[in-house]
């Protein structure tokens, strides 16, 4: 049987042929990274052959692909598409303060750490918080954020949304996928005029305990993301990462710019059309992203 010795670690296993690195590093306990579990669908399970090169096949088709943006040396691989057919020297490249951990967490869960999903992401955020909570005190402050967070709670809930994470006077809900493709999306912009009309009903409750009214400003759009948890111990989240989140926020933020209430994406119209009561803006630059984008104002949904 073919030889893979595995640098730093300087433990040497023996592969049946056609076994893949990562499958090799598993069975011996190498802590060869793997946050996709395997799909090659990230690049922490690359290694760096240093000597044996034809101990390796060839890289397949979704190998090369992934490895190109990062080098063109023909000496980097990925632990979960490498397949041995001779003796090979490898060495880890993606390393852990605590490998043991990594072991241990991909023993207790083989698979990847998160799923990529087409998903409907709601970034909502207070108007005026902060001139608003510079005339309360801090416990007064507490109380108004955890009675937007209760409402906003419900509102995402009845339509079996989760928020994610919150961020000081806002948060980012999921929409996750359901049966039919614009689902996620419906729900999402549903959620969020209904969590408008609720801050408006809260007005007046407002007015009366701190002279002053809060409204919120709501962004949507649709994409792709990886669903998966972040963090460990306590602090573990279930949350979404991709540029679908950060171009949510974007949109979000651009209700500024247009005095609208709640904005969403072209690609949420392209998946809701005319189920959309919606205006489209002018053509505007969102930060951090390249171009000029529509965005559309929501009234509401056809029935």
């Amino acid at each position: 049987m073919p030889s893979v010795r595995f640098l730093p670690d300087e433990i040497t296993v023996d592969a049946a042929p056609g076994e893949t690195l990562l499958e090799a590093a598993r069975r011996a306990g190498v802590p060869l990274a793997s946050a996709c579990g395997g799909e090659a669908a990230c690049t922490t399970c690359r290694v760096l052959v240093i000597e044996g090169e034809e101990g390796l096949a060839p890289p397949p088709p979704d190998e090369a692909a992934v490895l190109a943006p990062l080098a063109e040396d023909a000496n980097l691989r990925l632990g979960c598409r490498a397949r041995v057919q001779g003796p090979v020297t490898v060495r880890r490249l993606v390393i852990y303060a605590d490998d043991e951990a990594v072991t241990a967490w991909w023993k207790a869960v083989p698979g990847p750490m998160g799923r990529e999903h087409m998903v409907g992401v709601l970034f909502a955020d207070l108007r005026g918080f902060t001139a608003f909570s510079e005339s309360l005190l801090p416990y007064d402050v507490i109380h108004v954020l955890n009675r937007f967070y209760a409402l906003a709670e419900s509102v995402i809930g009845r339509h079996r949304g989760r928020i994610a994470t919150y961020m000081g006077d806002g948060f980012m809900a999921l929409f996750g996928p359901d049966d039919g493709e614009d689902e996620p999306a419906l729900r999402a912009v549903r959620a969020g005029l209904d969590l408008i009309a609720a801050v408006g009903a809260w007005k007046s409750y407002l007015v009366v305990l701190h002279g002053r009214p809060l409204e919120v400003s709501v962004g949507v759009h649709y994409g792709p993301a990886v669903v998966g948890a972040l963090g460990t111990g306590e602090s573990r989240i279930i949350t979404a990462v991709g540029d679908v989140v950060n171009t949510a926020a974007r949109i979000e933020q651009a209700n500024r710019s247009f005095g609208t209430d709640l904005l969403v994406s072209e690609a949420v119209m392209r998946v809701l059309g005319e189920r959309l009561v919606a205006t489209p803006q002018p053509p505007t630059a969102l930060p951090g992203k390249r171009g000029q984008h529509i965005l559309y104002a929501v009234e509401g949904v056809r029935r």
